[in-house]
């Protein structure tokens, strides 16, 4: 008994435990903070600055990976491949895609601005405070990457909470003392990336990360790279956020907000998932680099696939509590809405770990040719439901296209010896 007791003991103390222990509560924990302001934020801010809330979150989710063109993937993959200076050169260059292809926003958004009004409740305050977050989200996404790769744990924790903290702690009080409306709580969403954007600057100066010679060679690899980068998550945009822009579309802001409610519980699974995959792409992408056979990994995905589903149970009785217990009535007739977003997020978790293969082999045609399938087969979707049925129809067409995208990746795992 003593010594089943020490087995199990070394077992949950060993590295592996401890770092995916972190990545989960901090994950948990960055939930729960911005969970536990949610009902604050709901019954103040009415239900159109709610949508309009929604549509500037989407905006940054769609837009990050446009202006990143693949440099994230970039990040990722390259840290296993090349060496320290090598990584550096092309991480440095790699800085360089986001800023200049934000700057081209802001005047294309100047010029739309009317149009982009009438059709999503573009706001006049986009015009600046999107590109800038834009920039700086890929700076706190590059950063948490990063930290990632190279398994520091506690620091990955650390940044993640400072930054929530930082965004719904300012919020709160811009909206007691400065705007009772959505831009209060845009406002320290910006903010806190900007702490997070000079923290990320410290520490690849610090580490030597940041050169300051740009390799042009690197620099055009990385464009042509970053169209099909670009095209993948383009399709994992309209995979996951894209159904937001056509709720508010042809549904309205006030629907928009109902949905957008819906959208952030649902999304604890993507929290989750992320929790897990920040430790397991870097043993995924290591297995990967030491071509390891899919018979000694796939008990790494059996696992994974067992806690999403245990996640997806948990979270349906806890979510169902809280729209009946805490939210406004209003919402309460809408938990439908949630029903089927988390089954499609379940879904869509597990397309994520079988994706990973075929971001480490960073093959151009493949990439392309997934995301273009994932890309007309979402908005076909969105479409035809959004202007030919009801709201019904869109939230549950989710699950049809997160289960059209699971067998198209897992057809392109087959296709590239996976699963041998």
């Amino acid at each position: 008994m003593i010594e089943l007791l020490y087995q199990l003991k070394s077992k949950f103390y060993t590295n592996a435990f401890r770092q995916v222990s972190i990545y989960t509560i901090a994950g948990t924990l960055t939930k729960i903070i911005s969970f536990a302001a949610l009902p604050f934020f709901v019954n103040t801010l009415p239900e159109g600055d709610i949508g309009i809330l929604n549509i500037f979150n989407s905006t940054i989710v769609f837009l990050t990976p446009i202006i990143s063109m693949g440099a994230l993937y970039t990040i990722s993959v390259d840290y296993f491949k090349l060496s320290k200076p090598d990584y550096a050169s092309v991480f440095s260059t790699s800085l360089l895609i986001p800023l200049i292809v934000s700057l081209l926003l802001i005047p294309l958004f100047f010029v739309f601005r009317e149009s982009l009004s009438r059709t999503f409740s573009f706001q006049e305050q986009f015009i600046w405070l999107i590109p800038v977050c834009l920039v700086l989200n890929f700076c706190f996404e590059a950063f948490i990457i990063l930290l990632r790769i190279q398994n520091k744990a506690r620091v990955f924790a650390a940044i993640t909470l400072l930054k929530i903290i930082i965004e719904i702690s300012l919020a709160v009080l811009l909206i007691f003392f400065a705007y009772v409306s959505w831009y209060s709580r845009a406002l320290g969403y910006f903010i806190s990336i900007l702490v997070i954007g000079i923290l990320f600057f410290s520490y690849i100066q610090k580490n030597g990360f940041l050169v300051k010679r740009i390799n042009l060679k690197t620099f055009k690899k990385e464009l042509v790279f970053g169209l099909s980068g670009l095209l993948l998550q383009t399709a994992i945009f309209f995979i996951n956020s894209s159904d937001k822009f056509f709720v508010m579309a042809h549904f309205g802001k006030t629907q928009a907000g109902f949905y957008s409610i819906a959208g952030t519980f649902a999304a604890i699974q993507y929290i989750v998932s992320a929790s897990l995959m920040n430790y397991l792409q870097p043993v995924l992408f290591t297995k990967f680099s030491e071509k390891k056979m899919y018979e000694s990994i796939k008990s790494i995905y059996a696992k994974y696939i067992i806690i999403m589903l245990a996640t997806t149970a948990a979270l349906f009785s806890f979510s169902s509590l809280i729209y009946h217990y805490l939210l406004k009535p209003s919402y309460k007739e809408y938990i439908h809405y949630f029903y089927l977003l988390c089954i499609s997020s379940l879904i869509w978790s597990v397309s994520n770990i079988f994706l990973q293969r075929i971001i480490f082999n960073k093959q151009k045609r493949i990439i392309f040719r997934l995301s273009v399938l994932c890309i007309l087969f979402a908005f076909t979707i969105n479409y035809c439901t959004s202007q030919f049925m009801t709201i019904n129809c869109l939230c549950a067409g989710q699950i049809v296209t997160n289960a059209f995208v699971l067998c198209v990746i897992l057809y392109f795992n087959k296709k590239l010896n996976c699963f041998v």
